[in-house]
């Protein structure tokens, strides 16, 4: 079967992608799935090992099940010469993160592996992120760390700033920067790709980027779905942590940041980081926090005040951007799932804002709002859309997912799309403020109904 046309290349050596938490909720629902994709369509070689490792013990036929099930799930079909490539590809491991001798036993598994060369190995911790330290710091002292390693990390990377730092030392004492990969999969999104090369290559918006023309900047992240069964995770995290922290200060650096020079991760990387040293820590009184009306039922905690929904404003330092209004936001139980980044201009008619609008979700494509006169006599404005969808365009294209694209990525050591260490702790520092004021009492907190819209949450208006 061939490939999708979003994949004009196949990785050439075989790696050993090593899953720790290969039955947790992030395998069922992304990574398993992208897995399959890749195999299937030969992106990845057939001698390709997958080592799935988990606390109990697996059988090949549990994982293979494993896989169907989760791609069924997503793509609501299986392809039985996919699967036979898959379940080629599948070893099971278990390991017991307390236990060094576990981690022997998976080194000598591991170099078993290399029969001609040494392969590269993606090691992929899809685990709660409070279980990073231990698996993170036992690997490098079993030396299940050399150069041809690669560590995925998903976020979120630290709980604040304290905890960030003190995970960035464990995981630096056993991988270099290099090695390492904190994932960000909203930056793998075709649409989020494409923010700096439609910056770059459309000049008519050159000249318009900056305080002078752009009035605010709104990027929001809004989910119909409430937190589906993660209580755990969702009470020790909460909507700024999970969203805002990670995927929409990352949003903004790509849409605010000055263009490098070349498209590559070493100018991508010392750009945000320039972008987020220049954001002021957000303002507690500016901020607004609400959490739906049956989360502390979902969670089993009456006295909860984690928020279910964020809101911050932010000002940049910066001569460009220090005139901009910047809002980023997010939450869960609302009326619509939409992800995108706004850009509104200014303009002399205040009625009437011109915006660019990137679309991640639920479709990714580009809207552009115009004023338009309407026919007749009178002069009477109104809105007017124009707008540019990927699946209309690309058709098959589009079959990319954002986690196909980080696993690929990884393998040919291309580091744009994830997060560096001091991206990472500049986040945590803009937060920091409003985390402290959140973690100590339900002050403020708005209780929303679920199925409400963001914009009665923020102008405190609950239908």
């Amino acid at each position: 079967m061939n490939k999708p046309a979003g994949f004009p290349f196949k990785i050439q050596e075989p790696p050993v992608i090593v899953v720790f938490g290969i039955t947790g909720d992030l395998s069922r629902r992304k990574l398993l799935p992208a897995l399959y994709h890749l195999i299937r369509h030969d992106v990845l070689p057939a001698e390709t090992v997958i080592v799935g490792v988990s606390r109990k013990s697996l059988t090949i036929e549990d994982l293979l099940e494993k896989v169907e099930l989760c791609v069924l799930e997503k793509d609501k079909v299986c392809d039985p010469d996919g699967l036979k490539k898959v379940k080629k590809s599948l070893q099971s491991f278990q390991l017991h993160p307390d236990k060094p001798e576990d981690f022997e036993k998976l080194k000598t598994f591991l170099d078993n592996l290399d029969t001609r060369t040494k392969r590269h190995r993606l090691i992929y911790m899809s685990t709660p992120s409070d279980a990073y330290s231990v698996i993170v710091e036992k690997l490098g002292a079993h030396q299940i760390n050399d150069s041809r390693t690669k560590l995925l990390l998903e976020k979120p990377f630290g709980h604040d700033i304290d905890s960030a730092t003190e995970l960035i030392k464990t995981v630096d004492k056993g991988f270099k920067e290099d090695q390492i990969y904190r994932i960000d999969h909203y930056l793998a999104k075709e649409t989020a790709q494409n923010l700096l090369a439609f910056r770059m290559h459309n000049p008519i918006f050159q000249s318009l980027w900056d305080s002078q023309h752009i009035h605010q900047v709104n990027i929001r992240a809004f989910e119909e779905i409430g937190i589906e069964g993660r209580a755990d995770f969702y009470e020790k995290t909460g909507a700024l942590r999970d969203l805002i922290q990670s995927h929409l200060l990352q949003l903004l650096c790509i849409t605010l940041m000055e263009t490098p020079e070349l498209l590559d991760s070493q100018h991508i990387h010392k750009l945000k980081q320039d972008f987020l040293k220049n954001l002021t820590p957000a303002d507690p009184a500016k901020a607004v926090r609400g959490q739906y009306d049956s989360y502390k039922d979902e969670v089993n905690s009456p006295d909860s005040f984690v928020e279910t929904y964020a809101k911050i404003e932010l000002k940049h330092h910066s001569a460009r951007w220090q005139n901009t209004k910047i809002v980023l936001e997010t939450g869960k139980g609302l009326s619509e799932k939409n992800t995108e980044v706004v850009i509104e201009f200014k303009t002399p008619h205040e009625e009437i804002r011109n915006k660019l609008i990137f679309k991640l979700q639920p479709t990714e494509g580009i809207h552009l709002d115009l004023a338009i006169k309407e026919p007749g006599f009178e002069t009477l404005m109104k809105h007017a859309e124009l707008f540019f969808e990927y699946k209309n365009s690309f058709g098959q294209q589009m079959n990319v997912d954002a986690y196909e694209r980080v696993l690929v990525d990884a393998l040919r050591n291309d580091q744009s799309l994830f997060a560096s260490d001091e991206e990472v702790l500049e986040t945590w520092k803009i937060l920091d403020p409003v985390l402290k004021q959140w973690q100590t009492n339900s002050h403020g907190l708005i209780i929303y109904k679920k199925g409400d819209e963001a914009k009665n949450i923020k102008n405190g208006k609950i239908s």
